[in-house]
């Protein structure tokens, strides 16, 4: 197995079995955060662990679009885990899962930068995908689909587990599965940033449509719904609308407006908050990085199958989001077990980006 070197850490001649013992010493100090999350972390990111384990002791049957929590209660306890248990399954899967993702990317070293985007990312899985939560369903369904990368089953896999994280986890997973493959199966021009713009627009116009005569709601009801009896001491992040009013062209305004502080979270930025401070940073450079680099390569990218897998995902979820996440900190967890799909993006671009430098050399040396 390929080791990816750190030549920004440990020099530009840095051994694999140098590389190898960086990241296995990175790993097990994140891995006694995991398993010591009950003291490590603050209480407010234990409050999943401490659902599942009460609904654990009372949890009866899974059920198709039932509780969420008692669905998972009901896993853990038919398979007899305990809390270390879970925790290890976790942290497990979800740094598995970002390790093939950059051994797939088919990078030699990286850079400082991305050395900073994958240790952000690796904590953030340790904080929101180490320990009891329904991120881990997330982190094990990303580990299978980067373990089949390359195969032929990939795509009826992740369809398979997608649906079923619809059906028993999250429902509005429904709606970000429909629209991956939407956009997967779309022209290759309605991949590209223009289009892509107009894809979100179209999805939310649709969802709007939808939940006025099925519901008989507006877009943003499922968020007002969480949030009306919460305040800031709730979640300081809150996501609150950008304009009052019940319209349906309200309503997507809100809507793209808040989708479009998914990628520049300045509300995490400037919260004061050093550890919101922080991951608001994280997700920004996270996102520079990844549009500068699609912006020089969108003629060769995404051609691989697997690639465009991973991009419509990822744009179909973040869009989705944008109609469902109650507030800012949640929206960091929800994406912390897809990182993996993130970092491959950026390193494959990358990859890309040198080989296209490359080939115009040769052309015109």
């Amino acid at each position: 197995m390929r080791i990816v070197k750190v030549p920004s850490l440990i020099g530009g001649h840095a051994t694999p079995d140098l590389s190898a013992a960086t990241w296995c010493v990175v790993l097990l100090v994140l891995c006694i955060v995991a398993t010591a999350h009950d003291s490590v972390l603050p209480a407010k990111f234990l409050l999943d662990e401490l659902v599942i384990s009460d609904r654990m002791k009372t949890v009866t049957k899974v059920e198709a679009y039932g509780d969420s929590f008692d669905n998972l209660a009901w896993i853990f306890k038919y398979f007899s885990l305990t809390n270390p248990g879970i925790t290890l399954i976790g942290f497990a899967a979800s740094v598995l899962s970002l390790t093939i993702a950059v051994w797939r990317a088919r990078v030699e070293s990286l850079t400082v930068i991305e050395m900073v985007l994958v240790a952000f990312w690796l904590v953030n899985q340790t904080v929101y995908v180490g320990l009891p939560s329904k991120e881990i369903v997330i982190a094990l369904l990303m580990l299978v689909v980067f373990s089949l990368h390359g195969s032929r089953a990939v795509m009826p896999i992740f369809a398979i587990g997608a649906m079923l994280v619809a059906v028993y986890f999250r429902s509005y997973w429904a709606i970000t599965l429909c629209a991956t493959f939407v956009l997967y199966f779309a022209p290759p021009f309605m991949r590209r940033p223009v289009a892509l713009l107009f894809m979100g627009l179209l999805l939310f116009a649709v969802v709007s449509v939808v939940f006025a005569n099925v519901y008989g709601q507006s877009i943003e009801f499922a968020r007002q719904a969480v949030n009306q009896y919460r305040d800031e001491n709730d979640a300081s992040s809150i996501i609150q609308p950008f304009f009052n009013g019940d319209g349906m062209i309200i309503g997507i305004v809100n809507v793209v407006l808040t989708w479009t502080t998914f990628f520049v979270p300045l509300r995490l930025i400037t919260s004061g908050s050093p550890l919101q401070t922080a991951g608001g940073i994280g997700v920004f450079l996270t996102f520079v990085m990844l549009f500068n680099r699609y912006r020089l390569v969108i003629a060769l990218f995404p051609a691989m199958q697997f690639d465009r897998l991973c991009f419509c995902f990822l744009f179909s979820f973040i869009a989705t989001q944008a109609l469902f996440e109650p507030d800012y900190g949640s929206y960091l967890k929800h994406l912390s077990p897809i990182s993996p799909i993130i970092l491959y993006l950026i390193l494959r671009l990358r990859g890309l980006k040198i080989s296209n430098e490359m080939s115009r050399r040769v052309v015109n040396p």
